[in-house]
């Protein structure tokens, strides 16, 4: 008798795998919207994904840490391992606000310490396609990418304050641009500091520019 495969059930067979570091349930319920499946082991995943969560550790790039800066060094000591995890096994990687954060910090980045003007919804501008996308937006901190990313969507109604170290210097600075999604080839990792978890109507068209990214970027 042969083996009488559904749509559906092909459909469910090659449904790519997610591994979510650290996340709620509201990021296992974007994945398996976005047609993903769960999985529980990373090194067989074919997206490991980071989350939300506190500010990455500045002693990771090597800057003195600012006075609002509330960080979690056991959590970035262990999703190092992971971040580690993926190289090994050549697996994408996407992270959303300080998952992106701390993946920009991984892959050669710094950050801005402190910013105004980035806790509020808003909206940002793909660089490529020029689609403009409204996003949520919870940060405080801001990505300050190295020269080995690729700047894929910004800010540029949001008039911004920014305080950082560089290394043991305090500086600071004003800017109508801010820097939203980057992307490394080098490791494979997507940086989105938007919340595309958010469900609400107001925020279709940035999940959807979320998938998107995904598909753009690290083929899955």
């Amino acid at each position: 008798m042969a083996f009488d495969l559904t749509q559906r059930a092909f459909e469910r067979f090659y449904m790519s795998l997610v591994y979510i570091a650290h996340g709620n349930h509201e990021y296992s319920r974007l994945f398996l919207d976005l047609g993903f499946k769960l999985c529980d082991d990373a090194s067989a995943a074919d997206l490991i994904c980071f989350t939300g969560g506190a500010d990455v550790s500045p002693s990771f790039y090597g800057d003195l840490k600012h006075r609002t800066t509330h960080n979690d060094l056991w959590r970035d000591e262990n999703e190092k391992h992971l971040f580690e995890t993926a190289l090994e096994y050549s697996i994408p990687m996407v992270g959303i606000c300080r998952g992106g954060q701390f993946l920009n910090v991984m892959s050669g980045g710094r950050m801005y310490q402190d910013v105004t003007g980035h806790t509020r919804s808003h909206s940002i501008t793909d660089k490529f396609t020029g689609e403009v996308v409204y996003v949520s937006s919870t940060h405080h901190q801001m990505i300050m990418p190295s020269e080995r990313c690729e700047i894929v969507a910004t800010s540029t109604d949001v008039h911004s304050k920014r305080e950082w170290y560089d290394q043991e210097v305090f500086r600071h600075d004003e800017t109508d641009e801010g820097i939203e999604v980057v992307y490394y080839p080098t490791t494979n990792a997507l940086c989105f500091q938007p919340h595309p978890e958010f469900k609400s109507v107001e925020y279709v068209g940035m999940q959807k520019y979320f998938r998107s990214l995904l598909k753009r970027y690290l083929e899955i």
